[in-house]
Order: C-alpha cells, then sequence, then structure tokens
C-alpha cells in the first residue's frame, strides 16, 4: 500500500522524489524551487489552501506518474542534463522573447501600456539568465564535475564552489522575482480580449518560461546542490 503524503515534509524534497508533484504545486500556487524548504503543512496554511485537497491531488499525480523520476547517476549525468535541457532551452528562447516583447508592445502599448514594463522586465530577465547560465558552464560546472570524479580539490577550489553555490541560489531568487513580477503584470498571463497571435504567443511562451525555470531552480537548489554540499562535507 502506497505510504500516504507526509505534510511535514518539504515541497522541494517532494519534487525531488516524485516531479509529477511540481504540477501539482504549480497548479494551486506553492514555491517549490526558490521556496523549496517550507514544509507542504506550512505552505497551505500561509497560502489558505485545503491541506487535505492538494494531498489527493498530489496523490492522483503519484499514481499517474506522469513523470519519470529525476534519477541521475550522477551529479556529472544532471549537469550534462541541465545544459542540455534547460540552458539550451533558454539560448533559444529569451533571445525570441526579446524581440517578440519588443513586437508587441510597440504595436498594442497604447491600449496596454503594462506591455513597456513587461518588456522592460524580459530584457533584464533575459541579461540575468544569460549570465547566470554561463558562469555556471564555465566557473561552476567543471569543478563540480571535478569532484564528482572524486579528485580532491584545492582550497581555492573548494572556497569558490562555497561561494558561487550560495550566488547561484540568490541569482535563483532574483529570477523569480523577475517571473513573479511579468506574472503579476500580465494578470497570469491572461489573453486580452483584442490580443493578436503575436500577443498571445508571448504571454504563452512567458508562461511556459515560468514553469521551465521552476523546473531548473528545482534541479539544481534541491538536488545537485545539496549532493555538491554532501561531497565538500565528505572532503574535510
Amino acid at each position: 500500500m502506497t505510504e500516504p503524503i507526509d505534510p511535514d515534509r518539504p515541497l522541494g524534497a517532494l519534487v525531488r522524489e516524485n516531479p509529477a508533484f511540481a504540477r501539482v504545486f504549480e497548479a494551486v500556487g506553492l514555491d517549490f524551487c526558490c521556496g523549496g524548504d517550507q514544509m507542504l503543512r506550512t505552505a497551505c496554511t500561509e497560502a489558505d489552501l485545503d491541506l487535505d485537497a492538494v494531498r489527493e491531488q498530489l496523490d492522483e499525480a503519484r499514481r499517474k506518474r506522469e513523470e519519470r523520476g529525476d534519477e541521475w547517476e550522477s551529479m556529472t549525468a544532471l549537469i550534462e542534463h541541465v545544459v542540455d535541457s534547460h540552458h539550451q532551452y533558454l539560448r533559444e528562447e529569451l533571445p525570441a522573447l526579446e524581440q517578440l516583447a519588443e513586437k508587441v508592445r510597440s504595436v498594442h502599448a497604447e491600449e496596454h501600456p503594462e506591455l513597456a514594463d513587461i518588456e522592460r522586465a524580459v530584457l533584464e530577465l533575459a541579461e540575468e539568465m544569460s549570465q547566470h547560465t554561463t558562469e555556471e558552464e564555465q566557473d561552476v560546472f567543471p569543478v563540480i564535475e571535478k569532484l564528482d570524479s572524486r579528485d580532491e580539490l584545492t582550497g581555492e577550489e573548494r572556497a569558490r564552489l562555497d561561494e558561487a553555490l550560495a550566488d547561484l541560489e540568490s541569482d535563483h531568487e532574483a529570477t523569480a522575482e523577475h517571473l513573479e513580477r511579468i506574472t503579476e503584470l500580465s494578470d497570469g498571463y491572461a489573453v486580452p480580449d483584442d490580443a493578436c497571435p503575436s500577443y498571445q504567443s508571448l504571454l504563452e511562451r512567458l508562461e511556459t518560461l515560468e514553469q521551465d525555470t521552476h523546473m531548473h531552480v528545482h534541479k539544481e537548489n534541491n538536488v545537485l546542490f545539496p549532493q555538491v554540499e554532501s561531497r565538500l562535507a565528505g572532503q574535510v
């Protein structure tokens, strides 16, 4: 018999064990990536959600097993997945979103002045995420891969990695704030009655970006980084 969902487990841990739970948390508005340390019970209370109803949705998601678990054989394999899946998606999507946001703003800003703020938020988000992924791939991930190969890190590498993990998590929080801002400005990605196909596409793609980023951040904050910290502790 399947064990009931423990309400005193952190959101991030629940998603780590079953990624299908991410869909439920997205739907009810619970932050499982940057807020992954919060307990399910506490998160539901603060969001004024019925805990039993959310647990029923999680049970249903678990039964359907819509997604395979986040099971990678090594930290290096997880890094390769993050780069090939999430980073590559950002490289292709962010420049396109910048252009699309400018196009939609130039046509519809008179009727929808919030589009100027949305465009500005998209530009800031794209710049930050591009810098973030470059830093990870050039400066951080190579050191983690060395750690994963059981090679002893130098004192400088350990210090750099410790500092980088804190900085990256801070970056993730800033990214979440940008996405929340875009969500607010777009009224939850609601498509106006007078929206053209480009306007509709912009909102749909921004919502997809938010969903992908939540999974991206979860895999780093709640899966990869704890493994790195555990391995570093083992080298003391």
